[in-house]
C-alpha cells in the first residue's frame, strides 16, 4: 500500500507538531526548576504569610474596637486632633 502525497504531508505535519509540543513541554519542565521560578515561589510564600499576619492584626483591631466604648473612642480621637493642631501651630 502506497501513501498518497497528501497523506505523507499530513503525517509529516503531525510528526513535526508532536515534536514541537514535546520540546515545549520539556522547556516548561526545565523552567519549573529554574532559580527565577523558585525565587518567585519563595516571594509568593512570604507574601502569603504576611497577608495572614495582617489579617490576624485586623481581626484583633476589629475586636478591640467593638469592645471599647464609643465615648472613649471619641475622647481619644479628640485628644489626637488637639495634639495635631498644637503640633501644626508650633
Amino acid at each position: 500500500m502506497r501513501l498518497e502525497p497528501v497523506d505523507s504531508e499530513f503525517f509529516i505535519s503531525k510528526y513535526k507538531t508532536m515534536r514541537i509540543k514535546k520540546t515545549i513541554n520539556c522547556w516548561q519542565e526545565m523552567n519549573d526548576y529554574s532559580p527565577k521560578s523558585q525565587s518567585l515561589n519563595v516571594a509568593k510564600n512570604v507574601l502569603e504569610i504576611k497577608n495572614k499576619e495582617r489579617q490576624e492584626q485586623l481581626e484583633i483591631l476589629t475586636s478591640s474596637l467593638t469592645s471599647s466604648s464609643r465615648i472613649a473612642r471619641w475622647i481619644s480621637s479628640s485628644k489626637g486632633v488637639i495634639k495635631q493642631f498644637l503640633r501644626i501651630r508650633n
